[in-house]
């Protein structure tokens, strides 16, 4: 059997050819293996939402009946749940649990208020990152949550 290369095409073709060594009765179970192999080594490991980012997540209403897809900053993580902080464009100027945002946050193309309730999330939600402005974006997020009277975490 040859060696792989990096074009892809060696690979299937190490594939064929470890197939054909296959003995009868157990080619259709070689088959799926070598099917599950390939689609494992080429699928990767997709990136986990780190503080700091933002990102689109699957974010559910106050009743829990629904989600919807909106950006929200990671704030924290803890094992597979993620603190994060939503963001609407929505004008939330009015309201106390709302803050505007700063104009220039990478991930956010519209003028954006954030709600300074954070909200835990199961890792599986967070669809795309959007944008890294950094974990001064956190600090700033803690120190409008505190001056608001919100409690620390």
């Amino acid at each position: 059997m040859r060696a792989a290369t990096v074009d892809g095409q060696g690979t299937f073709d190490t594939v064929v050819e470890w197939l054909a060594q296959v003995p009868a009765p157990y080619l259709g179970l070689a088959a799926v293996a070598a099917v599950l192999a390939l689609a494992l080594l080429r699928r990767g490991r997709a990136p986990r939402p780190r503080p700091g980012e933002v990102w689109f997540a699957l974010v559910p209403f106050e009743d829990e009946r629904a989600a919807k897809d909106r950006p929200v900053l990671v704030l924290r993580t803890h094992g597979g749940h993620v603190e994060v902080a939503r963001f609407t464009s929505q004008d939330r100027t009015q309201r106390r649990d709302h803050v505007r945002v700063p104009d220039g946050l990478p991930g956010l193309g519209r003028t954006s208020w954030v709600d300074l309730r954070p909200r835990t999330l199961r890792r599986r939600a967070f669809r795309r990152r959007v944008g890294v402005p950094g974990q001064g974006w956190v600090t700033w997020y803690d120190e409008r949550r505190a001056a608001a009277g919100s409690p620390t975490v």
